[in-house]
């Protein structure tokens, strides 16, 4: 059973947390090079239309975490949502390009454009988003958030970071400053456990 364009917008207008897996689901559509330049080249039928290439880029990448400029398009930033985060759109440059360019959208919220473009491509969702209501959403395994850095002795410390001395099997003394915003534990083995870089 695929859903009708309406059902499409009544279940984005009742679920917005939807629209972020709407907008990963059009954004995954387009080809890499699209993503990659946030200008659609190909009149394909899939991913997100030319006049919302580059917006809708930019919500993609928001909702991901994925750095398009980057090949293979690697996780870079922590995914966010629309729903709880959307308001940091508002000081991006292309959303303000966005909002400049089409002035019917102004008072809009971020959440309010990607809905109104996850609408427009409702096609490309009829049957992802009916399997998405049918099948419980399964949590992803954690990948451990923390890192055991070992190291020889502390050379010098000041109120914000530590220097760090590691000498390695060859003999060789690497240093490091390591901030403290990212210790989570100082244990006198000589080792710290610290936050797992992004």
């Amino acid at each position: 059973m695929s859903l009708s364009k309406s059902q499409i917008a009544t279940l984005l207008n009742n679920h917005p947390h939807l629209v972020d897996q709407a907008i990963r689901i059009i954004g995954e559509n387009q080809t890499a090079d699209e993503l990659g330049s946030k200008h659609t080249k190909y009149q394909n039928g899939i991913g997100f239309t030319s006049c919302y290439g580059n917006i809708g880029t930019t919500f993609y990448q928001f909702v991901t975490g994925r750095d398009c400029r980057q090949h293979g398009h690697p996780v870079r930033w922590t995914p966010k949502s629309l729903v709880t985060d959307g308001n940091v759109l508002e000081r991006t440059r292309d959303m303000k390009r966005f909002k400049r360019r089409n002035p019917h959208y102004a008072n809009q919220s971020s959440l309010d454009i990607a809905r109104m473009i996850a609408i427009h491509h409702w096609g490309q969702l009829a049957e992802i988003l009916n399997a998405q209501l049918q099948t419980p959403v399964l949590s992803q395994p954690q990948t451990p958030q923390t890192v055991t850095v070992t190291y020889t002795r502390v050379i010098r410390e000041t109120q914000k970071a530590v220097l760090l001395e590691k000498v390695d099997s060859a003999g060789i003394a690497w240093e490091r400053w390591l901030p403290k915003s990212m210790i989570i534990n100082r244990n006198n083995d000589g080792t710290l456990e610290v936050k797992r870089p992004a």
